[in-house]
């Protein structure tokens, strides 16, 4: 499949409250901003890559993209920013990846379109090999055995039409996976390295200049 026949979408449109740093995509790290990191691997496997910022940002994203992507105005939430990125292209696949994901390799990526390809959807997941408890907040709890958790990550890659089916027809704040579900789509998951983390808190943000650290080139 070429990159042609996928469009990438990079969400960098969140005010990172819970991190306490102000927005993400503005946080350097290895000498590289995670809406750089982001946005130079997504070009590696999307012919066409959308990138969605807060309001405020569209020039200064812009400047720091370059002509190899087209910004645009996020919304409000999480989903508003998908759905105007999700518009602005008109490929066959989508490709959907974030900045709060800052050790994308081009090869997961392409591992995940492949896997979309096969089927209809798919998920980067890291497989967690400790035991864990799922605790509802109005049920009760139950343990799950080793190596049964899968940590959903970022890309997601799936069919344009199904997409589209989505954000025409289900309401919710869900992710693609569950949204896709409710329409009959199962979505696949691509293991993807221990490393490969989603920066939400201040842990995560040490986690991720320590993990950057240690794969930097000798």
């Amino acid at each position: 499949m070429s990159n042609a026949a996928v469009d990438g979408i990079v969400l960098a449109a969140g005010r990172g409250d819970r991190l306490g740093l102000g927005p993400k995509a503005w946080l350097t790290l290895g000498g590289r901003t995670l809406l750089e990191r982001a946005v130079t691997t997504m070009r590696l496997v999307a012919d066409r890559v959308t990138v969605g910022v807060a309001a405020g940002d569209v020039e200064r994203a812009q400047a720091v993209c370059g002509a190899g992507a087209v910004v645009v105005q996020g919304g409000a939430t999480h989903r508003e920013t998908m759905v105007a990125a999700f518009r602005a292209g008109s490929a066959p696949w989508v490709l959907v990846h974030d900045v709060a994901h800052p050790f994308l390799t081009a090869d997961l990526a392409r591992s995940v379109i492949a896997a979309a390809r096969a089927g209809s959807a798919a998920v980067a997941a890291v497989r967690e090999a400790a035991s864990a408890y799922h605790v509802p907040r109005d049920g009760a709890r139950a343990r799950l055995g080793p190596n049964t958790l899968w940590l959903v990550r970022r890309p997601f890659g799936c069919r344009r039409a199904d997409f589209a089916r989505v954000l025409d027809s289900v309401a919710g704040e869900d992710g693609l996976s569950v949204l896709l579900e409710r329409v009959g789509v199962h979505t696949q998951l691509v293991p993807a390295s221990a490393w490969h983390i989603k920066v939400t808190t201040a842990e995560d943000w040490s986690l991720a200049q320590a993990i950057e650290q240690q794969l930097r080139p000798a």
